[in-house]
């Protein structure tokens, strides 16, 4: 990594893009009881015709009884202090197993301006992509385990061994879930010279037309939930792999392709413009990032459920209470109406969970996708 957790990184060593959003203030010598009043006293004018020694013998006085009272006070409340704000102790580094500018990176940037916010502490984004996100989930698996640094994991964390032999870490072992930060709806399009209105439509199109459908396909989790979609409706769409999502979404405003499930935030701008058609979201319900396209139930493709999110994960073996601090921490920074508002406009729902919580969800899409990734003849390399 760029920075090592271990490090006490000051914030002049660190780049300007880099410094946190809040710093305390420190207190000028001429506010600090604990300064000697003798140095800040004789910075200071006579005073009602007082000489400055006079000045300077009663300040010593009241600084003495100020300065001790002050300390007795700061003792009272030293223990209690340091058990509530024990963590962090040092910069926070989130890792981002993607590069920068998606939808990941942006919301773990301003995940991390709030915590610094809270905390008053540098919280840092480390952009590490590759290998389907393994490359970032195993520095945060391979370090230190005090909470300083963690893992923005995405849906596919769960998933990653379908995919990968050997990632190199267990996701179920090595990393601790922490909470989830984010969420957001998937968005089944085609190429609006597909003659189909919506899913139903599209079935029936693909089954006639088997030989000139084609699927972009991106990623692991979209992949997989566009599998699970063709399964259960009979249908059997060529895969073309792309390197990632905008690249899908050229193909299938270009034609290339016919059909590709894409992030409703990443799709949004092109249906739009009408440079790409909208059949349905895959949920129960219509997203209120998008309210006028259908479900998939209303679509005509009842049961098609699949999103995708965002969370925090720490090395295994993070003490307990520092967990529950950070998971604390997310959801109370991100129940404000502003922030909420803040997610909305990338196109994501800002949500919060109990470790526990969490664990389940990962645990679920872990379990939920393996039987459609042997039907679909998807093999880990």
């Amino acid at each position: 990594m760029e920075d090592s957790p271990e490090e006490d990184r000051s914030l002049e060593s660190l780049p300007a893009h880099r410094r946190p959003v809040l710093s305390h203030l420190t207190p000028s010598p001429e506010s600090n009881p604990c300064v000697p009043a003798a140095k800040r006293c004789r910075t200071i004018p006579t005073i009602f015709d007082i000489p400055i020694e006079a000045m300077i013998t009663l300040k010593q006085a009241f600084c003495s009884w100020a300065g001790k009272a002050l300390l007795a006070a700061s003792a009272a409340l030293a223990l209690p202090a340091i058990a509530q704000a024990g963590f962090p102790t040092q910069t926070v580094t989130l890792v981002v197993p993607f590069s920068p500018g998606g939808s990941s990176d942006t919301a773990s940037r301003i995940l991390g301006e709030l915590l610094a916010q809270k905390w008053g502490r540098s919280v840092v984004i480390e952009n590490k992509p590759g290998a389907s996100g393994s490359i970032g989930a195993l520095t945060v698996a391979n370090a230190k385990s005090d909470g300083h640094t963690l893992l923005v994991t995405p849906v596919s964390i769960g998933t990653i061994k379908l995919f990968l032999k050997n990632p190199g870490f267990d996701p179920h072992t090595d990393l601790t879930p922490i909470a989830q930060f984010a969420k957001g709806d998937y968005v089944l399009s085609v190429n609006p010279k597909v003659p189909v209105n919506d899913m139903a439509e599209f079935v029936e199109y693909a089954r006639k037309n088997p030989d000139t459908v084609f699927h972009g396909a991106f990623g692991s989790a979209s992949r997989l939930a566009f599998e699970d979609f063709a399964l259960k409706n009979g249908v059997t769409p060529e895969n073309v792999n792309y390197r990632g999502e905008a690249l899908v979404l050229n193909a299938l405003i270009a034609g290339e392709v016919q059909v590709a499930l894409t992030t409703l935030v990443g799709a949004k701008p092109f249906l739009e413009s009408g440079r790409i058609k909208a059949l349905g979201i895959p949920a129960k319900e219509r997203s209120p990032i998008a309210p006028q396209i259908p479900s998939a139930d209303e679509s005509g493709a009842p049961g098609f459920h699949a999103d995708f999110w965002f969370g925090l994960m720490a090395p295994a073996g993070v003490p307990e209470d520092v967990r529950r601090k950070i998971a604390a921490d997310v959801g109370e920074v991100l129940a404000r109406p502003e922030v909420q508002e803040r997610f909305q406009a990338l196109g994501l729902l800002a949500t919060s969970s109990s470790p526990e919580a969490f664990a389940e969800l990962i645990k679920y899409e872990s379990e939920r996708w393996v039987e459609t990734a042997k039907h679909a003849g998807i093999e880990p390399q």
